[in-house]
């Protein structure tokens, strides 16, 4: 009986000092922040980071030579601080569905302050895009017309945010713009549908991951086949990749044919 009882008090111990009663798995429920990392992402007092579900504000930090260096681009620092504003030392309520956690181990969540969902807020302030999982789809029609609000009234960083052309867009790199062009050609990996603005291999490329393409088969649109040759407008941010400049699409919201 005593050594039973020593067993399972050592078994306690374990689990309380290496925090594991507190971060198996992702589960719904009510968790404490202790840190605010950036516009999308958060540190629990359990030690893990979550990344918010469906959205992607600027980032405040790049690897420079395999190290982290603060390096804002345009609105990180105001998406980090109306982030801290929600929900810095506060509970909030995780909702979880699809894939749980990203390949970086982070928590993918739905984040609820009362009856706010964080998510949904930093779009409507305009400080955020849309970004989306393929198995996280829950609050998709209500998180793009959040964002669409936000850019109908060019709230935050829809204020600054311009029209250029696709062979304009190595000029702004890091920045969330309104891109337009003709695709010229189209190609599909098994991995992703390629749209091509150019003959060059630097010329303005969108991406559409494969498993993304669930967002727009559900339209009846096939990316490879309904966009070339058309022209069209592509919003998002523009990185570069390469020497190329690109813009990821995770949802058809992003583009629409305007010719």
């Amino acid at each position: 009986m005593i050594k039973r009882i020593l067993v399972s008090l050592a078994l306690v111990l374990t689990i309380v000092s290496t925090g594991c009663g507190a971060s198996i798995g992702a589960s719904s429920g009510e968790y404490r922040v202790s840190k605010v990392l950036d516009g999308d992402t958060i540190e629990l007092s359990n030690g893990k980071i979550v990344r918010y579900i469906g959205i992607d504000t600027p980032e405040t930090r790049k690897k420079v030579a395999g190290k982290w260096q603060l390096a804002p681009e345009p609105y990180a620092i105001e998406a980090k601080n109306y982030n801290e504003s929600l929900v810095s030392r506060k509970n909030v309520r995780l909702e979880f569905e699809g894939d749980k956690e990203d390949k970086y181990g982070r928590w993918l969540a739905y984040v609820f302050v009362g009856k706010k969902m964080v998510n949904e807020e930093i779009l409507k302030a305009g400080l955020g895009t849309i970004y989306f999982f393929p198995k996280n789809r829950k609050y998709e029609e209500r998180l793009v017309l959040a964002r669409n609000e936000a850019r109908a009234s060019r709230e935050g960083l829809w204020d600054t945010c311009i029209t250029l052309s696709s062979n304009e867009a190595p000029n702004y790199i890091n920045n969330v713009c309104v891109v337009q062009g003709q695709v010229l050609d189209t190609h599909r990996s098994k991995d992703a549908v390629f749209l091509g603005f150019g003959r060059s291999g630097t010329d303005f490329t969108a991406i559409i991951f494969a498993g993304n393409l669930v967002f727009f088969e559900k339209d009846g649109i096939i990316p490879a086949r309904d966009y070339k040759g058309k022209y069209v407008e592509i919003v998002g941010k523009i990185r570069d990749y390469n020497g190329k400049s690109e813009i990821i699409i995770s949802h058809p919201a992003q583009i629409k044919v305007i010719e």
